[in-house]
């Protein structure tokens, strides 16, 4: 038989477990509430004028269902941009090894550490915006530094009008780029690398390895994690960088740099088709979702 004070006391457990459940609730409810009214109804907003012509005055009434989807889908502009967006974002994995160099060298020691990684450190520290005005005028024909120091070399021939000719400036926002997310690259994995337990180094020079040994076999396979959240960071931005195109070409000449995030904006707020900017945002961020489940896929299949 079951005894009265051991009802009471399960009836005083079940209503401090619900108290903690409410004082839960209450903690989440601002993040929650947050979601919903910043992301989710957006969202559902944005997929709504997907679905309609319209240029971003009075209401939806032109109802078009998919044909703006159809619409970026068959622009050859977009095409372009999403072809550019995707050389970019290959260009930019060059900056994870170049991080890594500059971090290694950071762990090896090397004179004036503290200020050599604080210089390295800058470019990450300005402004996007101020990073393409700064490289408009290095790439500048006629005023820019670095065509008037090719030119000093007697090499006038590659002197050229870097972001007003088609062949070459997306490269040369790659180059900016890459300036640019080197430095985060180099302080993530040289974090990583200093909190490497310094027994394993110890256990490796014990059994006689050299530097090139313990850099293959010890470092680079410590590093492993951090290669690859580098990797879908570089992805990730490169889908969504916008503000480094804009300022240094704004997606010209003749939309030879557009990325997909500059042909949204031009779409919606220069041709003022927000339908079609929209369903070409919501492409954009089915693209990300799909590269995110195949990167989740393949990390699953690593770990086991």
């Amino acid at each position: 038989m079951v005894t009265k004070p051991y009802i009471i006391g399960k009836r005083k457990i079940n209503r401090i477990a619900d108290q903690d459940k409410i004082a839960a609730y209450c903690m989440i409810a601002p993040t929650i509430i947050s979601f919903v009214v910043f992301l989710y109804i957006p969202f559902f907003n944005a997929l709504q004028i997907s679905l309609y012509q319209y240029n971003g005055l009075g209401p939806l009434t032109a109802y078009v269902g998919i044909h703006n989807y159809l619409k970026v889908l068959g622009d050859p502009r977009a095409l372009k941009s999403l072809i550019n967006t995707i050389e970019l974002m290959i260009i930019s994995f060059i900056s994870i090894p170049l991080g890594f160099i500059l971090a290694y060298i950071l762990f090896l020691g090397v004179k004036g550490k503290k200020i050599f990684s604080a210089a390295l450190f800058i470019p990450y520290l300005i402004s996007m915006v101020v990073v393409g005005c700064i490289w408009r005028i290095i790439y500048d024909p006629t005023i820019g530094p670095l065509n008037q120091i090719l030119t000093k070399m007697g090499l006038e021939k590659y002197a050229l009008p870097w972001l007003s000719k088609p062949e070459t400036s997306l490269l040369a926002i790659s180059v900016t780029w890459i300036w640019r997310s080197t430095p985060f690259n180099m302080l993530i994995l040289y974090a990583n690398i200093i909190k490497m337990p310094p027994d394993i180094i110890e256990a490796a020079e014990i059994d006689g390895t050299n530097t090139t040994q313990k850099l293959i076999h010890i470092i680079l396979p410590y590093l492993a994690t951090s290669f690859n959240v580098l990797f879908m960071l570089a992805v990730t931005n490169a889908l969504r960088l916008f503000d480094l195109v804009w300022v240094m070409t704004k997606g010209g000449p003749g939309g030879a740099s557009d990325v997909v995030t500059s042909y949204i904006y031009t779409k919606a707020f220069t041709n003022l088709d927000f339908g079609g900017g929209t369903a070409a945002s919501v492409i954009l961020m089915i693209i990300m979702i799909v590269i995110m489940i195949i990167k989740n896929g393949i990390q699953k299949r690593t770990e086991q």
